[in-house]
């Protein structure tokens, strides 16, 4: 049974060679690996052609520049193979993955199987979806469509809306793909997603890591969190579609709830990132963290970059009765700006303090500091960690929308 892989490039030729690498010697060899070079500047093109000298699996798609999303059309109209993958070309697969995918694809009968990924930034973190793992047949297919977006119960991503972690049947796929209008370039992966759950029968969900989402600063998916005068339009693209879909015999009133609540995370995603504002992340960290503090305390924050600089902002205007010993954090070379100097975590021994406040978002990397805070010898009480859930999250919840049994 035969996959076809696409791949769009635009102006990655420095991470391109990986991402080929990974996907020419899967040990699934049933492959056809169709490129879209999708009007790249560098020479991303001369690498693609190198690389179709040595693999005869190999197609080229050059167009002109559209998008990504642009880019997985034109590769999906020319795809051959019973089932669809996409591999984002600064990223790259475990060399099983498609071995692994297929193998549940064609045992369970299924129209997608989803994985995990490794989240390769400042940290490498293992990302999963969250809903139970297996066989997800017909009459279990309503649970999943509804904790798509969230689990039900929970703020977590109930499967992945990224369509790179995912194995399509093709024939289903192509039409949902080339029903996506162009216009929609924000959170086009999840509305993909939405709608693909909507239309299948069945799916697998493999509650494992077999891809390499890898973070850089100039990437798309980075640059696309630079200013945006049109992002409310952009999402209002998104909603309308997703409005489209809301007469659909399967689509159900928990189903709208998570649409709607998915648009109101996009919408604060504008508000702190995307919308060019000059005091970027203004709704992001609820200060009741600072409650914590005692009185003339010294404190030292763990953790730079933007969650850095909006801790010590906060405490910097809202408790003068404390004082900032210093910042700390393994990537303090990168880190380190005009706004505040970040040092290495082994500073922490030489100076006085009275507690640590770790100003990471994420709860498992947010442990895992603490774990290691404690094994260097600091107390457990010194240690101020304070879950951070975005701010509509207590509205949503107090209203009893995404709670409930799973």
């Amino acid at each position: 049974m035969k996959i076809s892989v696409v791949i769009p490039i635009y102006n990655t030729e420095h991470y391109l060679s990986r991402c080929l690498d990974s996907v020419i010697n899967q040990t699934y060899e049933n492959l056809e690996i169709i490129c879209v070079n999708d009007g790249s500047t560098d020479n991303s093109l001369d690498v693609l052609k190198d690389y179709q000298k040595r693999d005869n699996r190999i197609h080229i798609i050059d167009k002109p520049h559209v998008g990504a999303a642009s880019a997985r059309k034109a590769g999906v109209q020319e795809a051959t193979g019973e089932y669809i993958g996409y591999v984002d070309s600064d990223d790259y697969i475990e060399k099983d993955m498609y071995e692994i995918m297929i193998s549940h694809a064609q045992n369970e009968k299924v129209d997608m199987v989803t994985c995990g990924c490794f989240l390769e930034g400042n940290y490498v973190t293992v990302l999963l979806d969250s809903v139970d793992g297996g066989l997800y047949p017909k009459a279990r297919m309503p649970y999943l469509r509804e904790n798509n977006i969230y689990r039900r119960g929970s703020r977590e991503r109930g499967v992945s809306g990224s369509l790179c972690r995912k194995l399509f049947k093709s024939d289903l796929l192509k039409k949902v793909q080339m029903d996506i209008p162009e216009q929609i370039t924000i959170a086009e992966d999840g509305v993909c997603l939405f709608n693909f759950l909507l239309q299948c029968s069945s799916a697998y969900v493999l509650r494992k890591p077999l891809y390499h989402w890898v973070i850089r600063e100039n990437s798309v998916t980075h640059l696309s969190l630079e200013k945006n005068n049109d992002y409310l339009v952009k999402v209002n693209h998104a909603y309308n579609y997703l409005t489209t879909l809301y007469s659909h015999p399967d689509f159900t009133e928990r189903m709208r709830e998570q649409v709607e609540i998915f648009i109101v995370e996009l919408l604060f995603l504008g508000i702190n990132k995307r919308m060019g504002f000059k005091n970027r992340n203004m709704i992001w960290i609820d200060p009741c963290w600072m409650d914590k503090i005692p009185v003339d305390s010294r404190i030292v924050l763990y953790g730079g970059g933007e969650l850095g600089e909006k801790y010590k902002k906060q405490l910097l205007h809202s408790r003068p009765d404390v004082s900032l010993v210093g910042c700390v954090d393994p990537q303090y070379k990168k880190l380190t700006n005009d706004y505040m100097e970040v040092c290495e975590p082994d500073r922490l021994s030489g100076w006085d303090y009275d507690y640590v406040v770790i100003t990471i978002k994420d709860k498992g990397k947010a442990l895992s500091v603490k774990s290691e805070l404690m094994e260097s010898g600091i107390n457990e009480s010194k240690i101020i960690w304070q879950e951070q859930p975005e701010l509509y999250w207590k509205y949503i919840e107090a209203e009893g929308l995404n709670c409930g049994m799973d």
